[in-house]
């Protein structure tokens, strides 16, 4: 059995208990560099507390893993289920040892240019980082094989794959928790984690082992999907917190080149320097051919100069996917076409230059995401079959279906679809004179639609 000696103190989990072996592995530059990762990123320029970082969160990720797959395989086979725990916390541990600078927003830039085609290149990233000659003796001195995370990461255990980072897993309920904490909105985060986690069980599904929550804890996870999703409207996707992303996304993409970050990322004894302030330092501080442009949107980060929205849809996923594939792509052919085209013949007529704007978009949101929980063969289990007669293992949306107070809230199941923000932004002076133009605003006469409205 697995001896944890140390203790680090946690506001969201208390004590996080570890072995001498992960002392190790923590204590590695790739996992401290995460302590100069944000977790908010542009999130932390609207609520101030939101400063926390990604060394916080994937130590929170590993507890939670553990405390999962402690209660999940507690009739093992003492060596086994210590193997499933050992192999569960590390999972949550390294899942985000990867990212980059600003987090997401190096995806967006810095990745997209080394792994061309893939929209989340910190994964494919963090494949090779723990095989490396960096991670990969650390991960084997705790008894667990490199290759043994990466498929739990790609599924090919199912369960294990669901505790760390499913619809419910540790990493969503880590981040729901942990988030809400330090951006001050608890309200939207609450997140019965204790319950919920000692609610599972492994049963089969169609003939196939399935994670499974008791129904007795759907109450409770329908408050935590609620609250995640109000967490993404108000807190996440921010019309402010994506104001300052927009920034930290043309400044990265302005500093690529001359910094040479898709080289140095590449570049694992580079990469572990590369954090959110050794790249600001370097913008501000480079001599570098063309880092111009990308000092004078880091300078207009630091001095919290944000772009203003000049300009909002919501608009079905179905919608933006008929447009095109990629949401990205199909979300600036709408804003284009329903918005910027109009704006163009509007400055003409009032003589001035088109101005600076900025599209930005979403993902694709729901309150409750039924797909979501199907794909990550995650179920509920109800023992005595009060929901569906003859079913002890259902889905959660026959769950949801089958329980009359939530009938009323949900409307009609197939009429709920995800939705997508599609906003356009423009630099302060010019958002002045663009917003009293009341392109695309609501005429006084038209009552709103809140079949439109309500997402």
């Amino acid at each position: 059995m697995v001896k944890r000696k140390r203790a680090v103190r946690d506001p969201i989990h208390n004590y996080i208990h570890l072995s001498v072996e992960e002392s190790a592995l923590i204590d590695s530059p790739f996992i401290q560099r995460l302590r100069w990762i944000s977790q908010l990123s542009g999130v932390k320029l609207v609520f101030p507390g939101g400063t926390h970082n990604r060394f916080s969160h994937v130590m929170g990720v590993m507890h939670l893993s553990g405390e999962y797959a402690s209660h999940i395989f507690s009739e093992l086979p003492e060596n086994e289920k210590e193997h499933n725990v050992q192999l569960a916390r590390l999972a949550g541990l390294l899942h985000d040892v990867a990212h980059g600078a600003f987090s997401h927003a190096y995806d967006d830039t810095v990745y997209r240019a080394l792994y061309p085609g893939n929209p989340h290149g910190h994964d494919e990233h963090r494949y090779k980082l723990i095989q490396s000659e960096y991670l990969k003796p650390l991960i084997e001195g705790c008894g667990v094989d490199p290759k043994e995370i990466i498929d739990l990461w790609t599924g090919k255990d199912t369960v294990l794959q669901a505790i760390v980072q499913g619809a419910l897993g540790a990493d969503r309920m880590d981040f729901m928790l942990r988030d809400s904490y330090y951006a001050g909105t608890t309200h939207f985060g609450t997140v019965a984690s204790t319950r919920i986690i000692s609610s599972t069980h492994i049963h089969e599904h169609e003939g196939i082992p399935a994670l499974h929550y008791d129904v007795k804890v759907l109450d409770d996870i329908f408050q935590a999907l609620l609250g995640r999703f109000y967490m993404y409207r108000g807190v996440y996707f921010h019309k402010a917190s994506s104001a300052a992303d927009i920034l930290i996304r043309h400044m990265l993409a302005a500093a690529m080149d001359p910094l040479k970050l898709p080289e140095r990322t590449a570049d694992f004894e580079k990469f572990q320097f590369i954090n959110d302030s050794t790249v600001v330092g370097e913008i501000m501080t480079s001599n570098a051919e063309g880092i111009e442009k990308a000092r004078e949107y880091c300078t207009r980060l630091l001095h919290r100069k944000l772009p203003k929205m000049i300009w909002e849809t919501i608009v079905s996923e179905k919608t933006v996917r008929t447009i095109s594939t990629d949401i990205e792509k199909g979300s600036k052919m709408i804003a284009q076409s329903n918005f910027l085209d109009k704006l163009e013949e509007e400055a003409k007529k009032l003589g001035k230059p088109m101005p600076q704007t900025y599209v930005f978009n979403t993902y694709p949101m729901s309150t409750i995401d039924h797909d979501e929980f199907s794909a990550g063969n995650i179920y509920i289990w109800d023992e005595k079959e009060r929901l569906v007669p003859g079913q002890k293992s259902i889905t959660f949306e026959e769950a949801i279906r089958s329980t009359n107070y939530f009938k009323p809230f949900l409307l009609d199941m197939e009429d709920r679809q995800r939705y997508i923000m599609i906003r356009v932004y423009a630099d302060p002076e010019d958002a002045k004179w663009i917003r009293k133009l009341k392109i695309g605003s609501v005429p006084a006469s038209k009552k709103p639609n809140l079949a439109e409205t309500s997402y």
